[in-house]
């Protein structure tokens, strides 16, 4: 069985621990500071050249950046997902138009094992008093939050039955195919399960994604910041031309003898 779900835990890239103001800021400055040491010392003819690279000739691919971290975030949350759910496919993310209320969120379809109500079932019933207090915590409305999901966990789980539940049970919205917010009752309990095998969930899911990605190497020279090297590069061209630059003889620098 196949369904539709947002997944746990992704923080998003709107000053988040993926990504903040600090990330382009200091991948720039860092880059900017190869480009006037490292990658001058190692390209002498034009070492006066990039020493006049200034932060704005520099900017930071933003999409690509995303798209790495993203799928790097998504593999590192496949490997741990419970062993019901068979696979986790087709992954898109949506923003929102403002980040006042919300930030970027990813979907997916997975694949549910048959047996997967039985494993919930198991979960719940271990955890009754765990997730009771959690889901009361989490998910009961107040002055500026609106739940959309039951904060009535019950601890029974016999038929999934409107009239002996009542429609707020969670057992009702997992079990009895009737909820209207069935895919994210799934999403949430698949997160429940994720977070109680491991409190460190949300901050591993992250170190994983960050761990093979440098952050510089998307760091690119502007069309403008091109332009002016090469008009830099013209100008040294001219200067060569007309003495302006004396360029030292090869010749000159060899070393009279060996040591």
């Amino acid at each position: 069985m196949k369904v539709n779900i947002e997944l746990p835990f992704f923080p998003g890239f709107y000053e988040s621990d993926l990504e903040n103001s600090d990330t382009s800021y200091w991948a720039i400055k860092e880059e900017l500071e190869y480009y006037q040491q490292d990658y001058a010392y190692n390209n002498p003819d034009e070492q006066a050249i990039y020493s006049q690279l200034t932060e704005d000739d520099l900017d930071f691919n933003y999409k690509d950046y995303e798209k790495d971290v993203r799928d790097a975030w998504v593999e590192s949350f496949r490997r741990r997902v419970p062993d019901f759910v068979l696979s986790l496919e087709n992954v898109e993310m949506t923003s929102p138009k403002y980040y006042n209320y919300s930030t970027d969120k990813l979907w997916t379809d997975i694949e549910l094992s048959e047996d997967w109500m039985d494993k919930v079932r198991v979960f719940m019933d271990e955890n009754k008093d765990w997730l009771r207090e959690r889901i009361k915590d989490e998910w009961t409305s107040y002055d500026g939050f609106h739940s959309y999901m039951s904060n009535n966990f019950d601890d029974l789980s016999h038929d999934e039955d409107e009239d002996y539940w009542g429609a707020k049970s969670w057992y009702y919205h997992l079990f009895s195919g009737n909820s209207d917010r069935w895919e994210a009752y799934i999403s949430t309990i698949i997160g429940y399960m994720m977070y109680r095998e491991n409190n460190h969930l949300r901050d591993d899911l992250v170190m994983d994604a960050l761990e093979d990605i440098y952050a510089g190497s998307y760091v690119f020279i502007t069309d403008e910041g091109e332009e002016k090297l090469q008009e830099l590069r013209d100008q040294r061209e001219e200067d060569i031309r007309e003495g302006r630059i004396i360029l030292p003889d090869p010749a000159q620098l060899e070393l009279p003898f060996e040591y």
